[in-house]
This record gives C-alpha cells, structure tokens and sequence, in this order.
C-alpha cells in the first residue's frame, strides 16, 4: 500500500506543468460580449485578467503600429507585446517565451474556430507578428 501511495504521489507531483502566466490587460469594446469571453478563456488558461472597457481601444493597437487590418473588437497588452484577436494561448506562451523582436502577434478576423469562439477543436489559424521589419506568419509548432 505504501508503494501505491508513494507511486501515485510521484506521478502526481513529478510531472512539470506549463500552465501559462502573466498578467493580460484586454481592451475591449465596451458593447462586444465575445469579447468577455475571450477574458474567461485567457482566465481559465493561467493568465491574470484587467479587463478594460473603452470605446477607443483601438487606439492601444494603432500607437503600437498595428496594421488596421490585424485590429479586432479588442487588444491585448501581455508583457509590453500588443496582441489582437481571439489568439489560443499556445501563441501567447510562444511569444511570451521566445520573446522575439517584434511588437505583436495579431489573429486577424472573427474567427469561429479561435478561442471562446466554439466548441469544437482549434483548427489551424493563421496568426502574424508584426513590428517595424512589417508583418510575418508566427506559427507554432
């Protein structure tokens, strides 16, 4: 019994975890509920979440050089990168990690398949960094 118990003790505490962290301030577009679900899902992924309603949110992602058509019903500031976008949190982990000389990471569109968006598998989504050397695919592996 002692053997079970230290064995389940060893699987259970053994194995690393890679839960995301940090803290996400989300602007958002006070009349857009999508966007409170994209808090909840960044939430339930690790992160810490300031949510902060303003009609001018936009203006977050144009002062950090954002290309209007990366800019969606929100931005997201996350360890001084400005993201935009329903991005899954394995990209935000990436970029967080990797930290690569760019600006942002952007999920142009609505897209029903990101996160808090719909039920069903992520499928592959096409996310973009961006920063002063232009706009270039941020895949992960």
């Amino acid at each position: 019994m002692k053997l079970k118990f230290a064995t389940l003790l060893f699987l259970g505490f053994a194995a690393p975890t890679f839960a995301a962290s940090g803290a996400v301030t989300l602007y958002s577009n006070p009349t857009c509920t999508c966007c409170q679900d994209y808090a909840k899902y960044l939430t339930a992924s690790g992160y810490e979440v300031k949510v902060v309603l303003d009609d001018n949110y936009e203006k977050v992602a144009m002062d950090a050089g954002m290309p209007d058509q990366g800019i969606g019903c929100h931005v997201a500031v996350i360890d001084g990168y400005v993201m935009s976008g329903f991005i899954p949190a394995k990209f935000i982990e990436k970029l967080t990690t990797d930290k690569p000389a760019v600006t942002g990471i952007t999920l142009p569109g609505m897209r029903m398949d990101a996160p808090a968006m719909a039920d069903e598998a992520l499928k592959t989504l096409a996310v973009y960094a961006y920063g002063p050397d232009g706009v270039t695919p941020f895949p992960v592996e």
